[in-house]
C-alpha cells in the first residue's frame, strides 16, 4: 500500500526485517556486525525446533567463518563424503549403481555439511544476542505496510512505516522481507511468485533415527525404486533424512492422517530386501515439487525481498536455506554502507543486479535436479527397466551433482559488470554504463575471475612465519580488501613499484587515503591493504616496508598481519599461491568487496583505476 501523508510519530529503526528463518537471521548478523539499529519481528514463538532445511553448503560455510560461526557448526554437523546411487534391476534386486565424492576437493576448505535448520538458527541467534543494537520480537506479525513517497528519494529519512498486530507502529529506513514463500511483505508490494508444480508428484520428508541393515544409510543415496523414489541424507546425532515420492493414494492418507507409518511404509518397501525400523521420528511433513521465481527483488531500494520470498523450489539438491542467506549476506552491507554514509544509496541497485540471475540459474538447476531424481520410478515408462536407459539417467544426474557442489554450492557465483563489478574488456573509446572509461585487466591474474569470491589458498606472515587460509583475513566487518601482489620485492626494482604504489594511496589529495587510514571509528566502507609477495621471507624486513601496509593506532598497536609471503612453510600447500591465482611476474592489485567478491584487478601502477571505481558510490 502507497501513501502519500507524512508518518505518524512512532518507534524508528535504521533497518526492520520481517522473518527471523536463516534469510533474516543473515541480515541480522550483519546488523549485528555493524552496530546498525534493527528490528526483527517473527510471527512464531520461538526459533526453528524440528524438520526444515538441513544442508550447508562449502561456501556458506565460508560466509559463516567470516563470522568467527563456522567453527562450532563444522563441529555439530554430519559431513556428507559420498552420495551413492541405487536401483531396482529388472529382476528386482536393489544394486548399487556408483559411489562417489560429495564434493570437489580444492575449491574451498570446506565441504558439504548436514545439520538441522533450528541448530544454525541457534548459532545465529547467539551472535546477535551479542548487540545491544539488534532486537527480536517473536510472536508479532505486521498488519499494514506505507511507504512514504514525498521521503524515499531521501535515504536518510524514515520512509517506510509498519504496523504491528501489537498496535506498535514502526518506522525504519530500510525493511527486508524474509518472511518464506508465502511472504507478506511481498503481497503487500503488490508482487507475486511465477512459476508452477512440478509434474513428478508429492514428496514426503521424515527425520528419524533407524535401525536398519542398509550398508550406506551413513552416505547420502539416491534410490530408483518403483516402490517410489527415494533420498537419504544423514544428519547430526544419528539422524536420517529421508525424502519418499509418494503415490497419490499416500499422499491423500498422509494428509489425512498425518502419520508417519505412511511414509515408513513405502520406504521400506523401496529400500527390500533390506529392513528398516524406527522408535523416533522427530519430524515428517508432505510437499509438492515446485519451481516459482518473483523477479523484483526490491522496491524503490527502500523494501528488498530475500530468500523464499522471491525463490521457490524443492529441497532436493538442499540449496534453499544457502541461497537464502547468501541473498542477505550480498544485501546485508550494502544497507550498513549507505546507513553509514560511506556509500551513495546507487549500490542498493546491485542486489537485485546480481542475486536474480542467481535465482533463475538454481531454478533451472532444481529443474535438472529433481527430473533426475525422480526418474526411473514406476510412474515412469517400462523401458526405464532397462539396465542401459538406467545408467544414461545415472550419467545425467551425476553432472547435476557435481554441478551442485560448484556453480549451485555458491563457490562459482560470478556477479555481472555494475556499479561494485568492473568489466573486463571495454573498446578503447567506449565508456561503460557509468560513463568511465575503465576496465580490469584479468590477465595479471589469469586464475582470479572478476566477480567471484576469491579461491582460498594458504600464505604465511611476513612477521612470524604462521600459515594463514588467506580468507581468515578476509572477516565480514563492511571492510574492503586490496590485496597488492608485489612479486620479488627482494629485487630494487619490483619493491620500488610497491613503493610507488604506496605512495599514491597516501597522497593527500587522493579519495583512497582517508579509507586506508588506521583507527577509524567504523570498518564499514574502510579499506584494509595487504602486501603478498613472492620473494624468500629471509630477504624482507617489515619495517622496511611502506607504513600502509604495517599500519599502526595508539589503541591497537602495530598490525602485523598486512605482510605475506608466498612460501613454502609450516603447513603442505604454502608456496603455492602466486600458481594458484596465475599471478603475473609483474605483479597486480586485486581489490575485494566486504563480500570477498572481486571488484577489479589493475597492475601496480593503475591507482588511477582504483581512484575512479571508488569515485563512483563513495559519497565526497
Amino acid at each position: 500500500m502507497i501513501c502519500q501523508d507524512q508518518p505518524a510519530p512512532s518507534m524508528v529503526f535504521d533497518v526492520v526485517i520481517v522473518g527471523a528463518g536463516p534469510a533474516g537471521l543473515m541480515a541480522a548478523v550483519w546488523m549485528a556486525q555493524l552496530n546498525i539499529k534493527t528490528l526483527v519481528i517473527e510471527m512464531k514463538s520461538c526459533r526453528t525446533l524440528t524438520g526444515h532445511a538441513d544442508g550447508l553448503e562449502s561456501r556458506t560455510l565460508e560466509i559463516l567463518d567470516s563470522f568467527g560461526l563456522a567453527g562450532i557448526i563444522w563441529k555439530e554437523s554430519n559431513r556428507t563424503m559420498e552420495v551413492c546411487l541405487w536401483h531396482h534391476d529388472s529382476r528386482g534386486d536393489l544394486c548399487r549403481d556408483s559411489v562417489s565424492p560429495n564434493c570437489n576437493p580444492g575449491l574451498s576448505r570446506f565441504q558439504e555439511v548436514t545439520l538441522g535448520q533450528g541448530r544454525i538458527e541457534e548459532r545465529l541467534l547467539e551472535f546477535i544476542d551479542k548487540s545491544p543494537n539488534v532486537q527480536i520480537k517473536w510472536k508479532t506479525s505486521p498488519q499494514e505496510l506505507l511507504i512514504h513517497q514525498d521521503l524515499v528519494d531521501l535515504h536518510r529519512e524514515h520512509a517506510v512505516e509498519l504496523r504491528l498486530d501489537t498496535d506498535s507502529v514502526v518506522r525504519t529506513k530500510y525493511l527486508i522481507g524474509c518472511d518464506g514463500a508465502h511472504s507478506w511483505v511481498r503481497k503487500q508490494l503488490g508482487l507475486s511468485l511465477e512459476g508452477k508444480s512440478a509434474g513428478n508428484g508429492d514428496w514426503g520428508v521424515l527425520d528419524c533415527i533407524p535401525t536398519t541393515d542398509f550398508p550406506d544409510i551413513r552416505k547420502r543415496c539416491i534410490i530408483k525404486s518403483q516402490a517410489g523414489n527415494v533420498m537419504i541424507i544423514p544428519r547430526e546425532d544419528n539422524l536420517v533424512r529421508f525424502y519418499v515420492q509418494l503415490p497419490a493414494r499416500c499422499a491423500t492418507r498422509f494428509r489425512r492422517d498425518r502419520r508417519p507409518s505412511v511414509l515408513l511404509s513405502i520406504l521400506g518397501d523401496a529400500l527390500k530386501p533390506y529392513y528398516l525400523v524406527t522408535s523416533h521420528v522427530e519430524w515428517c511433513t508432505i510437499y509438492t515439487v515446485g519451481q516459482r521465481l518473483c523477479r523484483d527483488f526490491s522496491v524503490q531500494d527502500r523494501v528488498f525481498l530475500s530468500g523464499d520470498a522471491v525463490h521457490t523450489h524443492s529441497p532436493k539438491a538442499g540449496q534453499g536455506m544457502n541461497v537464502s542467506m547468501q541473498d542477505t549476506y550480498n544485501l546485508g552491507w550494502k544497507l550498513a554502507s549507505v546507513l553509514r554514509g560511506v556509500a551513495t544509496s546507487a549500490i542498493l541497485r546491485t542486489y537485485q543486479e546480481e542475486r536474480l540471475p542467481v535465482a533463475e540459474r538454481l531454478i533451472r538447476f532444481d529443474r535438472r535436479m529433481c527430473l533426475g531424481i525422480c526418474s526411473g520410478s514406476d510412474h515412469a515408462s517400462a523401458d526405464r527397466e532397462n539396465l542401459a536407459d538406467f545408467r544414461d539417467e545415472t550419467t545425467g544426474l551425476e553432472e547435476t551433482l557435481s554441478e551442485e557442489n560448484t556453480t549451485a554450492s555458491g563457490l562459482s557465483v560470478t556477479y555481472p559488470p555494475n556499479l561494485l563489478v568492473t568489466a573486463t574488456r571495454i573498446p578503447p573509446s567506449q565508456p561503460d554504463k557509468h560513463g568511465v572509461l575503465y576496465c580490469s585487466t584479468p590477465h595479471l591474474a589469469k586464475n582470479i575471475v572478476i566477480g567471484r569470491r576469491l579461491p582460498d589458498v594458504l600464505v604465511l606472515c611476513q612477521s612470524n612465519s604462521q600459515p594463514w587460509y588467506l580468507q581468515e583475513r578476509l572477516p565480514s566487518t563492511g571492510q574492503w580488501h586490496l590485496l597488492v601482489f608485489g612479486g620479488d620485492i627482494s629485487k630494487a626494482s619490483q619493491l620500488q613499484r610497491v613503493e610507488a604504489l604506496a605512495r599514491q594511496l597516501t597522497r593527500p589529495n587522493s579519495i583512497l587515503a582517508p579509507l586506508c587510514m588506521p583507527g577509524a571509528t567504523t570498518t564499514v566502507g574502510s579499506v584494509a591493504v595487504y602486501l603478498i609477495h613472492s620473494a624468500s621471507r629471509f630477504d624482507v624486513q617489515l619495517m622496511n616496508l611502506p607504513p600502509i601496509f604495517r599500519p599502526y593506532d595508539d589503541r591497537r598497536g602495530r598490525e602485523y598481519r598486512r605482510v605475506f609471503a608466498d612460501n613454502e612453510g609450516f603447513a603442505p600447500g604454502c608456496g603455492m599461491a602466486y600458481s594458484l591465482y596465475g599471478i603475473a611476474p609483474e605483479g597486480c592489485v586485486v581489490l575485494l568487496r566486504p563480500d570477498q567478491h572481486c571488484s577489479l584487478v589493475v597492475p601496480l601502477e593503475d591507482a588511477d583505476t582504483l581512484e575512479r571505481f571508488f569515485s563512483l558510490f563513495v559519497p565526497v
